[in-house]
């Protein structure tokens, strides 16, 4: 094996990491009493270019067509696509599937996958290893490896899937997970990925709801690296070009206690806001608790929470608390960097309606120009807050309380058309505004609409030289 394979066994399969647990290095304790095989009962070799597909679907249909049971892989085995079947479990007992695809196809109930690895040696971005529509399915200690590494998900849960569980996953080399379907559960995962000119980094989680609503999901307890964000938010949920509207929502959402290394985003919500004709999706129930990015040299952060709506998209009653970043952003000047961007565009009449985050931002270098002794760049602003159009859409019930050290253009930057849209409850500002622009739009608290002050303190020496404004508190009506 070359490349991410060059681990011990224990380490593919249960992580590594912090997270894998030493509880999890220890032989399964089963109570099973089902039916147990092996595949190798079934003629399944253990040798490099076998096809042991056939074998293994048989050990699998054997054992469903007796009520269910256990398909134990003892070696590493090449395959190709495998259906799982009611009631039946692949577990790995030390064994790795080399190009397999596990399919549970919809109306599969009671299907899993346990302490198994499943190794991709093809290099391809549209190859992937798990397809998920069936329910009441479990996963436990599965890792999904792409060896050389390749962009595309390297797994799919349908919207037709439901009441399914994750635990202990592991992902290396490629982008994430794409998830739909509803009443799911991700917990102690560790995903890592690769941000490359030929391998994307796409979001950890790709939460979406194509055609079907996605509903009653909780992630929790892992650590992602490399992604473009923990988890993003309907790229496709509502209706596609010129359906009619179905009212198709992503709902309910619950994401805690998850630390990003070398990570763009915490999170990022875009319903309508891309290329795709998808309009009128609802993104609503969102709780974020306890998120930390950490990426001090600048290598892909952009901006912590991001949230940018179009073609009639609503997102509300978004919650975030504890959330933290401490990084520096990757460029300068091609897009606008904050750790919190709140945007609504031009292209179709869209709202954000309640919206409340707890956010405390840091730059390791305190804001420093970009150079030899401060990797990465200083982000634009703190919080940033916009209509492309004043006149389109509407913002209202927009809580912040943030603490921010590090800015180039200043602390809070709230453009046209937001009046009363936006309480700042507490706004601790230092070093915001180091490097402004000549023209208006810096500012420790910069508004061009009215807003709410509660506790606010601001450090800005430098821009009240370029008219920009320090604000030290009260409240501007």
């Amino acid at each position: 094996m070359s490349g991410l394979l060059l681990l011990d066994r224990r380490e593919l399969i249960f992580g590594g990491g912090a997270l894998a647990g030493t509880a999890l290095l220890a032989p399964p304790q089963s109570s099973f009493r089902g039916v147990q095989v092996s595949i190798a009962e079934f003629g399944a070799v253990a040798e490099p270019g076998h096809d042991n597909s056939r074998a293994i679907q048989q050990a699998i249909d054997t054992v469903s067509a007796k009520g269910g049971g256990l398909v134990l892989v003892p070696g590493t085995y090449e395959c190709g696509v495998i259906r799982l079947a009611d009631g039946v479990t692949i577990r790995g007992a030390g064994g790795l599937l080399v190009n397999a695809r596990i399919i549970i196809p919809e109306g599969r109930q009671q299907c899993g996958v346990e302490k198994l690895g499943i190794v991709d040696r093809r290099a391809d971005s549209g190859s992937f290893a798990l397809d998920v529509a069936g329910s009441h399915c479990s996963f436990e200690d599965l890792a999904l490896v792409k060896d050389p590494i390749a962009g595309g998900y390297q797994a799919y849960v349908r919207q037709t899937a439901s009441h399914c569980r994750f635990s202990g996953l592991t992902l290396k080399g490629s982008n994430g997970i794409m998830v739909a379907g509803h009443d799911h559960l991700f917990e102690r995962f560790d995903l890592r990925s690769t941000m490359s000119n030929r391998v994307g980094g796409d979001d950890a989680f790709a939460i979406k709801a194509p055609g079907r609503s996605t509903y009653n999901l909780t992630i929790r307890n892992g650590i992602v690296r490399g992604f473009a964000a923990i988890a993003s938010f309907g790229s496709e949920v509502g209706t596609e070009g010129a359906l009619p509207d179905s009212h198709i929502y992503l709902r309910n959402v619950a994401i805690s206690d998850v630390e990003a290394k070398s990570c763009g985003s915490l999170v990022f919500f875009k319903p309508g806001a891309l290329i795709y004709d998808w309009r009128n999706g609802l993104i609503e129930d969102v709780r974020l608790e306890r998120l930390r990015l950490t990426d001090e040299r600048g290598e892909r952060f952009t901006c912590g929470v991001r949230m940018i709506a179009a073609r009639g998209a609503t997102i509300r009653n978004v919650t975030g608390k504890l959330l933290e970043v401490r990084a520096r952003a990757k460029n300068q000047g091609v897009q606008p960097t904050a750790a919190i961007d709140l945007s609504l565009l031009d292209r179709a009449d869209a709202r954000f309606d309640g919206v409340d985050l707890q956010m405390r931002f840091t730059d390791p270098y305190a804001g420093a120009p970009h150079g030899p002794e401060a990797p990465g760049y200083p982000v634009d602003h703190i919080v940033r807050i916009e209509k492309t159009d004043p006149r389109a859409g509407s913002m209202r019930n927009i809580a912040l309380d943030v603490e921010g050290r590090g800015s180039r253009f200043g602390g809070v930057y709230i453009g046209a058309g937001l009046d009363d849209a936006i309480t700042l409850r507490r706004a601790h500002l230092s070093r915001v505004g180091l490097h402004p622009p000549a023209s208006v739009g810096g500012g420790g608290i910069w508004s061009e609409s009215r807003l709410r002050l509660g506790d606010i303190r601001v450090d800005s020496p430098i821009l009240p030289r370029f008219g920009g404004h320090a604000l030290a508190g009260g409240r501007r009506p």
